[in-house]
């Protein structure tokens, strides 16, 4: 599995969340520090209209850093309120300049639209699930995880709230029991995890480079140290 020319699977990689499309200082910041991978948080971004994000993803792009493209619900922690035409607009807008997109399974009404537009032009899909209140059972999870991957995602994403050791353990299980999974445990409980859960098989480990875009998320420089230190233990 690649995103780009970047190869999944065989060595954790590292997004880097970029909030601010314009904040060069970030993206230079994301690459200095090892960043495998850019994901723009399009949601996040100061303007929505699609020339202006064509023209900042083009300025953020780099041909040795791929870039994942989102444009996050609400519902699912997103941090401007677009409704679903104007997100499927702007997926199909940004879709020629990225070479991955991730959009919400529970995006019903745009998700068919947006995973067949990606797949004719040969970019890879995330299908992600975010849950910020608690961690579904081992059953839910499971059917979460089909659901997505039979709705055509090439990658599945599962974040949730971890509370417990027991959510850690099921995020930990659902993850060494697929492929082309990412999986994230929210929250303080859940930090560790992080850069646990890729020694298991979850393709990326998502970082924050200027602040922190979920509960837990660890900056980009330390989750460097910690991968490498438990790649040579």
């Amino acid at each position: 599995m690649n995103i780009g020319k970047v190869k999944l699977g065989n060595i954790p990689r590292i997004a880097a969340v970029i909030l601010d499309g314009e904040d060069k200082k970030a993206v230079a910041q994301a690459k200095r520090d090892g960043a495998d991978i850019l994901e723009l948080r399009i949601d996040c971004f100061k303007r929505k209209d699609a020339a202006y994000i064509q023209r900042t993803i083009k300025n953020a792009s780099d041909k040795n850093l791929p870039t994942i493209a989102t444009i996050r619900s609400m519902s699912e922690g997103g941090k401007a309120v677009v409704s679903e035409g104007e997100r499927l607009k702007l997926f199909f807008n940004i879709m020629p300049f990225v070479d991955a997109v991730d959009v919400e399974f529970s995006s019903k009404k745009i998700l068919k639209a947006v995973i067949n537009k990606a797949h004719g032009l040969n970019k890879k899909v995330i299908v992600s699930y975010h849950n910020f209140k608690n961690t579904p059972e081992q059953k839910r999870l499971e059917r979460i995880v089909k659901d997505c991957k039979r709705a055509g995602g090439d990658i599945v994403k599962v974040a949730t709230l971890a509370r417990s050791k027991k959510d850690i353990a099921r995020l930990a299980l659902t993850t060494a029991s697929h492929n082309d999974i990412i999986t994230i445990a929210m929250g303080k409980f859940g930090t560790l995890s992080r850069v646990f859960f890729p020694m298991l098989g979850s393709l990326l480990v998502y970082c924050s480079v200027t602040k922190s875009s979920a509960p837990g998320q660890i900056p980009l420089k330390d989750t460097k140290i910690l991968l490498k230190v438990l790649k040579e233990v």
